[in-house]
């Protein structure tokens, strides 16, 4: 028991923690005990007792019997009472020196010469042991049953005693702090009270009578909204009622009161609801709601200025912007508010100390202006001007700051710019010039006077523009200018001069204004530089656009020409052929018929061949996009080349995707083009083969499909290194390939270049003696409302007593027209020239015009504008359709322009014929 104490480190600092809670340690605890002890000394009938508290490295003896002052602090290791104070009971010692565990303790063997030891152990109500209260004897003592149950009320009494000390004195503090608070309370500048539920007022402290003049004794009892101003009771009652509704407890509310002598004061409230008790907290904020409506004055005023404008608190936080300075900064007042400007508005080449300067101004109560290198939002340097006014309170304090800023970017680089000017101008090659604010020389560098021959003693207070003009400068040119400058604006022009000595000189003048402070025109810098060279390559430049031009319409005319010329012969050629073949020729007949009509169309081929290559070339060829059916398209292609390929002993495929969406939106003329095209190549290099043909759909959108096409053959093939140069104009892989297959060679060029208006490239792979494959890739629009692709209507054989008139000079074409359309049941009526078409369309009533461009006189563009410019609904519905033998882009819009329905391309195709006709005589 005597070894160790049943306390672990953090159970004793607990324990201390209770002891020192009854503060008894000290002197604050000296009589309260007496009566006790002594008590407890006569009911054992000893003449030592004491109360003892273990502190941590002594024990304190208070109320002692029998000891004597000096004894009365000892140290903790040579007590008995720190062990027994741990027990449940009293601890008794009848002769200490029977106890073998104490025949050595000092107590036992002190001058003192004890032998009996009992004690009582003081515990508190949470079970801290706090000490003993302690007998002792010089004589060995036993105690009968009623003394240790009286000593052992008297220890209950010991701690009960401690209980209430520590009650008494959080008593006498909490009265002291209540009295502190009453005084706080009542010498308050701003007003106390407590109301009931309905804002009677139950307590109300002395600052009513200095705010509003009224006595305590006048207001207890009176109901808060009597003193309110009769316009903020409705708005304030409803705005605490709807918190309530809503749960709340707490309030902070402004609204007026009225004095005794009628003077309105504004009071910013804070209110608490508890008990059916209203505590409540007001002070006087009339003058903080005449700057708050002065402030709002003001923030309207800097709403609307152009320049920037801050408004900080004291710790140089912004706590307002206006849209000039977002516009400025691109900063908005969610990004900047709370944060001090300078460290939004700081860069790489800011001048940190500048802004550290401005704050010690700040601090110091000091007004500034600075100029700063600033950054805006989006990173970008930006010269800022920034005027800082500080604001004090009444007490002298910085109360807020406002920054008025001005975005002086311009201005900085309009100084740098001069700067640079000063340093370079005396030394550039380039001539300067600097004027006052109407234009008049003041100083011109050693460059402008080798340029134009004048020095400054010349040109002084003179207007150069004066000086250089010539009877062909552009005056009015420099007289805009000139009001530029005097507007502040920053100009260049190009005009005509002459040196000194006469010559002619194309000069660059630069002006850029200065402006002052004040905003006024200072001086103006000019920058002159000699474009007499750069001006005659221009012309030169204009001159030869204007050739090109000529070149390009004489070839276009050119082709039109040639196409006209060309195909004139050959639609008698190929018309007549048909004819024959058509009036049961002899048997004998019929090949030469046969071989006349493939060598005519061949012919056509290869001036369609360069026809389309031309105007690729030239940029007239342009895709359409109308609905197709590419398979529809792609099986009447093989079935067209099938005799072809069978003569050649081939066999011709077609694999198609049926995954290939239809129809599609593209130009099925210039993909038949390309296609027949690549499987007449593969035909024609093919002997007792295979040539394929294979479409996949790659990939598709919502809005388009990716088409793969690939035509394969296993002919001739093309040496690998003939591959890289096919697709050039006029080329074929071997020299004998033209002579033995035939061909012009643009067939590949052409096809190339069909697929790259498409957006895409041919690929080619071959080995030679193996075959060939060719392939690409068209991507092609799909319908957002897929429509149903029109099969063409089966044609009539007749078209009987439909009145048609043909428009051409030739006597062939008329021929071969009437030969063919007599056929078909028509009636028909000729016109030589324009003007007996005009003549006989007035005369008669037609129901289709067949009408040839090119005639003598009248053409046929001027003939059918002619025709729609006629009063009547006749002469503007009469079906006009073009014979041409061109094929240029323009004409086809012209086609358009002047009112014509269509157009038919010579040589004629019967077939082609009977459609237009069925398409317009159906109606």
């Amino acid at each position: 028991m005597f070894n160790q104490s049943p306390y672990s480190p953090e159970q004793e600092e607990q324990r201390l923690a209770a002891l020192y809670s009854y503060d008894i340690l000290g002197d604050g605890l000296e009589h309260e005990l007496d009566n006790l002890v002594k008590l407890a000394a006569q009911i054992a009938n000893v003449p030592i007792a004491y109360v003892s508290f273990v502190d941590r490295d002594s024990v304190i003896l208070k109320s002692a019997v029998g000891v004597e002052a000096e004894h009365r602090k000892l140290p903790r290791t040579v007590t008995i009472c720190q062990y027994t104070m741990m027990a449940d009971h009293i601890f008794l010692m009848p002769d200490v020196r029977q106890e073998p565990e104490l025949s050595s303790h000092p107590l036992v063997n002190s001058d003192a010469h004890i032998r009996f030891y009992a004690s009582a152990p003081l515990k508190d109500s949470e079970g801290f042991a706090l000490g003993c209260l302690c007998l002792l004897d010089v004589q060995p003592r036993s105690l009968n049953e009623h003394q240790l149950e009286a000593l052992s009320t008297l220890a209950v009494q010991v701690v009960a005693q401690l209980a209430l000390k520590r009650k008494n004195a959080q008593l006498e503090a909490q009265t002291k702090r209540f009295d502190e608070f009453v005084d706080i309370f009542t010498v308050s500048p701003e007003i106390h009270c407590i109301l009931d539920r309905n804002g009677a007022i139950l307590f109300i402290n002395d600052a009513v009578t200095s705010l509003l003049q009224y006595t305590v004794e006048e207001t207890i009892g009176q109901s808060m909204w009597d003193y309110c101003l009769r316009e903020d009771v409705d708005r304030t009652v409803y705005a605490i009622e709807d918190g309530l509704r809503s749960g709340e407890k707490q309030f902070s509310i402004d609204f007026r009161l009225v004095s005794k002598y009628n003077q309105v004061k504004w009071m910013g409230w804070n209110m608490v609801a508890k008990d059916n008790r209203w505590y409540c907290y007001g002070r006087d904020i009339t003058e903080s709601k005449k700057v708050e409506n002065e402030l709002t004055q003001l923030s309207f005023v800097a709403s609307k200025v152009n320049n920037g404008v801050v408004i900080n608190d004291a710790n140089n936080n912004a706590i307002w912007v206006n849209d000039a300075f977002e516009k400025i900064t691109g900063f908005t007042l969610e990004e900047v508010k709370g944060k001090p400007l300078g460290d939004l508005i700081r860069g790489p080449e800011t001048d940190w100390s500048l802004i550290e300067k401005a704050r010690q101004l700040t601090q110091q109560k000091q007004s500034f202006t600075v100029d700063i290198l600033a950054y805006r939002k989006d990173k970008q340097p930006i010269w800022l001007s920034i005027y800082n006014t500080v604001v004090l309170n009444d007490e002298g304090k910085v109360e807020t700051e406002v920054e008025i800023i001005i975005d002086i970017t311009e201005k900085k680089k309009a100084e740098e710019e001069l700067q640079v000017l000063s340093l370079v101008a005396s030394k550039t090659n380039t001539g300067v010039t600097i004027s006052n604010e109407k234009g008049e020389i003041t100083w011109i560098n050693d460059a402008l006077e080798s340029l134009i021959g004048y020095s400054l003693a010349e040109l002084s207070g003179k207007m150069l523009g004066d000086v250089l003009s010539t009877p062909e400068t552009d005056k009015e040119l420099i007289l805009k200018s000139r009001k530029k400058a005097n507007n502040k604006q920053a100009y260049t022009i190009e005009v005509l001069a002459h040196k000194k000595d006469g010559t002619p000189i194309w000069l660059s003048v630069a002006n850029t204004p200065i402006i002052n402070a004040n905003g006024q025109l200072e001086r103006q810098v000019e920058l002159i530089y000699d474009i007499t060279q750069r001006k005659q390559v221009e012309r030169e430049m204009v001159e030869a656009r204007e050739q090109a031009l000529q070149l390009s319409e004489a070839k276009e005319m050119f082709l039109s020409v040639m196409s006209h010329e060309i195909r004139t012969p050959l639609n008698a050629v190929i018309g007549m052929t048909h004819l024959l073949l058509e009036n049961e020729p002899k048997d004998s007949q019929i090949d030469d018929l046969n071989i006349l009509k493939f060598s005519g169309e061949n012919l056509l081929n290869i001036i369609n061949d360069i026809l389309d290559f031309t105007k690729i070339e030239t940029g007239n060829l342009q895709l359409e996009a109308l609905p197709f059916d590419l398979h529809t398209l792609c099986v009447d292609i093989v079935n067209s080349l099938q005799v072809a390929a069978g003569k050649k002993g081939n066999q011709l495929l077609l694999t198609y995707d049926d995954k290939i969406p239809e129809p599609l939106l593209g130009d099925k003329t210039r993909l038949y083009q390309i296609v027949m095209n690549l499987l007449g190549n593969a035909i024609k290099f093919t002997d007792h083969g295979k040539v394929e043909f294979t479409l996949k759909l790659k990939q598709q959108t919502p809005d388009e499909a990716l088409i793969y096409f690939e035509v394969a053959d296993n002919g001739i093939g093309i040496p690998k290194e003939k591959q890289s140069y096919i697709f050039e104009t006029f080329t074929q892989a071997r020299t004998d390939i033209s002579r033995k297959y035939g061909g012009t060679g643009l067939g590949l060029a052409i096809t190339k270049k069909l697929i790259k208006l498409y957006q895409s490239e041919i690929e080619v792979q071959s080995v030679e003696g193996k075959g060939t494959v060719f392939c690409f890739e068209i991507s092609f629009k799909l319908l957002e409302q897929p429509e149903k692709v029109q099969v063409p209507h089966a044609l009539p054989s007749l078209f009987t007593g439909k009145h048609i008139l043909v428009v051409d000079d030739n006597e062939v074409n008329i021929l071969i027209a009437k030969r063919f359309l007599s056929k078909w049941g028509l009636d028909i009526d000729f016109a030589s020239n324009g003007e007996e078409a005009i003549r006989k369309i007035m005369d008669n009533t037609y129901d289709l015009v067949f009408m040839d461009i090119r005639m003598p006189g009248i053409d046929g563009f001027d003939t059918t504008r002619i025709v729609r410019e006629i009063p009547g609904a006749y002469y503007k519905n009469l079906p006009i359709i073009a014979l041409t033998a061109s094929t240029l882009h323009n004409e086809n819009m012209k086609f358009r322009d002047c009112g014509m329905n269509g157009h038919v391309l010579k040589p004629f195709n019967p077939e082609e014929i009977k459609q237009v006709l069925h398409n317009f005589l159906k109606k």
